[in-house]
């Protein structure tokens, strides 16, 4: 198809971004009102002119933005251009790679300007999304953007309705309830606090300058009532006009009162169902359902609904659906044709990857499990000295434990919870990315284990906790994850030596072994018995030694025909299993003069962890596996490419050493970007200065190479470290050009790969950014 070209409409896309400059300027100017109406310097009444003036830069940047806004449809790719004062970026979006459709119609704008937005959400970050916003015919767009998805293998027929429900009454109205507690308690303090502040003014000022404050006041706390009122009273009816339809490929929703929004979800492209209920929502029988897209944190969320169930059902009928067609697949792993580059010149044969092949009906294993209980409370006997809290912990992992309950079924696998309120998850095989294994002593004692399920769409892995290892048949449930059992046909070499061991913990050592000697005069002048520190702090380093010889002769790093296995810790076992189609970045770092080093690739999904120290919340944190004290590290990162590619059989991940054969650019880095910003703050912070040398040593030797069919990083001034991301994983594309980058003449390009929610490679401050990414772009279209 041709290149369809949009630009927004220019008042309704410069109108929010100036907004924001209008209300500051009005705020300030009731401030210096206030405070000339106490009496406090009734000169600044000058400055209000000054505060008029506000807007004025907010309106040469909405300008400069709107200049720099503009949206391609391709027909097999989308691209967003944008940009402001000191900032220019384009954002490249796969067809195949979207996830979630929004249109949205903006009640004012819609009504006088004909506009609306266009959301296009993809499989990798909240970053990667592009939005058509103020555009004209939006309708229009939205279903172009609908027929180039069916065009590019989605069905998105709509055909035959699963489910349909709309949120009930009840639903809204304790959704109301819930929303508005805080509003009340933020609109009491509003209204208290201008009465006083009202009063106050109209006792300092008098006459009729205190009037006209005490009635600026009383109309400041009407209005903020009348605003309350009206946004919960729009929020009910937007609940009550929502509508949630499942078809046999598709769930769509409308949702909106006054701004009205039309979304779809392609069932491909769904990954995950959950259901939660709150005590209230089961006395009054309301249900909530998210269901998550393939990618990091993209959870969409039907409210207070009565048929949950029946919509997750109709949910997990599509995720079926969707597994069955995608595993239909050949069995057999055919070989690819050979290509070639050129007339004479033939590539090498590529071994294709087998699918997740259909499991026979006779075959698939279903099962209810539960946890062990006495397993499960084992770790709170530590409580015990502290009878009341242990005694509140027991019983609460008892209601855990007799309440939660596994299924294991043909199509996918779930976990029900119900005691006051209620959980269900639902996990499809056919997003599943990774399988853990863990087992303790305590395990062995019990004769449990614990099975960790990853997943591309869910923010949460499923773990099923302490279920009895004679009840789980885990080769099935690896294989209907699409992990079959077979034999492993290649080992990664690992050994520990102490060499190489002091060489890693070089700094850690030598500072240990500093404070024992400073500490020894110490002792003498200060206090004699600090001299029984000596030897413990020199002697610290010989248990960390231990630990990490033991842990490492436990390691293994093992290559199958489908997916990578490891094994790690010493008395906490876990084993983990990742398919080959989901590993999205490879990543090795060499311990200095040796041939040894670490191993990472990263899989597919995210998962929340508590976040440590002060600040608290939690963070995303991306499943991989690794292995350390590696043989011929070097060679690592081209192995396991050429192993993703299919080039080579996991039999020959040993023998592949680096080649730059089919190198098509090499960029290095600027360093004015990193030292411009050190060298300013350094001149308020001395200590700082001494950091430019390393900061520039570091970006002198880092490298990026774009080959054939990855890009590679390569840096590191002592410990080499080299990054790769495959083409065939990048799920979309950035380059962006900052105001350092425009001072300096460079830019970035960022690459984005499904299932995470933050960049996994970036092209950093390179001149030529612009060569990079058509480079990458070309290629990777390819790929």
């Amino acid at each position: 198809m041709d290149t369809r070209k949009l630009t927004p409409v220019r008042t309704p896309f410069m109108i929010p971004r100036v907004v924001a400059a209008l209300i500051l300027a009005a705020v300030l100017s009731v401030i210096v009102l206030i405070a000339a109406a106490f009496g406090l310097l009734p000169l600044l009444l000058l400055l209000i002119p000054i505060w008029l003036l506000i807007p004025l830069p907010a309106v040469y940047a909405a300008h400069v933005a709107y200049r720099k806004e503009r949206y391609e449809i391709h027909g097999d790719h989308l691209v967003a251009h944008r940009g402001g004062l000191l900032s220019d970026g384009r954002t490249e979006l796969d067809v195949r790679n979207i996830t979630h459709v929004r249109l949205r119609l903006p009640w004012l704008r819609h009504r006088f300007f004909k506009i609306g937005d266009v959301r296009v959400e993809s499989a990798g970050s909240a970053a990667s999304e592009i939005t058509f916003q103020s555009i004209r015919d939006p309708i229009e767009v939205y279903e172009q953007i609908q027929a180039i998805m069916r065009d590019n293998g989605f069905a998105l027929k709509r055909g035959g309705e699963l489910h349909k429900e709309s949120p009930t009454v009840m639903g809204a109205l304790t959704d109301i309830v819930r929303t508005g507690l805080g509003a009340i308690f933020t609109l009491a303090w509003v209204v208290m606090g201008s009465f006083g502040l009202a009063a106050g003014a109209a006792e300092a000022a008098g006459g009729l300058g205190g009037a006209a404050v005490a009635i600026l006041g009383g109309g400041f706390a009407l209005g903020s009532v009348l605003l309350a009122i009206a946004g919960l009273t729009v929020r009910y009816l937007d609940l009550t006009r929502r509508t949630y339809t499942v078809y046999e490929d598709t769930v769509e929703y409308t949702e909106g009162f006054l701004t009205r929004d039309n979304a779809f979800i392609p069932f491909e492209n769904i990954a995950d169902a959950a259901t939660n209920r709150t005590a209230i929502d089961q006395i009054l029988g309301l249900y909530d359902v998210s269901v998550s897209c393939q990618g990091s944190a993209s959870e969409i969320k039907f409210r207070r609904l009565a048929g949950g169930p029946a919509l997750q059902e109709s949910i997990r009928t599509l995720v079926a659906e969707a597994a069955r067609i995608k595993r239909e697949q050949p069995k057999e792993r055919p070989e690819a044709a050979e290509e070639e580059d050129g007339p004479g010149t033939p590539k090498p044969k590529r071994r294709v990857a087998s699918s997740r092949a259909l499991i026979d009906p006779d075959e698939v294993w279903t099962a209810t499990l539960k946890m062990h209980m006495l397993r499960a409370q084992l770790p709170l006997l530590i409580t015990l000295p502290v009878f009341p809290v242990w005694a509140l912990a027991a019983v609460s992992a008892a209601i855990r434990v007799s309440r939660t309950t596994f299924r294991i079924g043909p199509d996918s696998m779930g976990m029900d919870f119900s005691f006051i309120g209620a959980r269900h998850m639902e996990f499809a095989y056919d997003k599943v990315t990774g399988v853990q294994i863990t087992r303790t002593p305590f395990d062995s004692i019990f004769g449990t284990v614990s099975v960790q399920i990853w997943s591309i769409g869910s923010p949460q892995p499923l773990t099923l906790a302490h279920i009895r290892e004679d009840s789980l048949d885990l080769p099935a449930l690896l294989r209907q994850c699409g992990i079959p059992a077979d034999e492993a046909e290649g080992e990664l070499q690992q050994s520990f030596g102490l060499k190489v061991w002091f060489i890693q913990n070089a700094l850690s050592v030598s500072v240990l072994l500093l404070l024992a000697l400073a500490l020894i005069p110490v002792s003498l002048l200060v206090f004699p018995p600090l001299l029984l520190l000596v030897p413990i702090l020199a002697l610290l380093p010989v248990p960390a030694a231990v630990v990490t010889m033991l842990r490492t002769k436990r390691q293994r790093v093992s290559f199958h025909p489908d997916h990578l296995e490891t094994q790690t810790g010493i008395f906490f076992r876990n084993h983990a299993h990742v398919r080959y189609d989901n590993i999205k970045k490879v990543e090795t770092v060499a311990i200095p003069f040796t041939d040894q080093g670490r191993f990472k690739v990263y899989v597919a999904g995210e998962r929340m962890v508590q976040q440590k120290g002060q600040q608290g919340g939690q963070v995303k944190v991306p499943y991989s596996v690794q292995g350390a004290y590696i043989h011929d590290i070097s060679t690592k990162v081209d192995a396991m490419d050429a192993l993703l590619l299919g080039v080579i059989e996991p039999r020959g991940i040993l023998g592949v050493h680096p080649q730059d054969d089919d190198l098509l650019a090499t960029s290095k880095p600027a360093i004015a970007n990193s030292i411009v910003p050190i060298a300013i703050i350094g001149l308020f912070i001395w200590p700082l200065l001494a950091l430019i040398p390393i900061v520039a040593w570091q970006i002198k030797v880092r490298r990026y190479h774009v080959e054939t069919d990855r890009v590679v990083e390569r840096g590191g001034i002592l410990f080499k470290k080299v990054v790769s991301v495959l083409f065939n994983r990048i799920d979309s594309l950035q380059q962006h050009q900052g105001a350092l980058g425009k001072a300096f003449g460079n830019g970035q390009v960022t690459i984005l790969t499904a299932g995470s929610s933050s960049p996994d490679f970036t092209v950093r401050n390179v001149p030529d950014y612009t060569e990079v990414y058509d480079t990458i772009r070309e290629h990777y279209g390819k790929a």
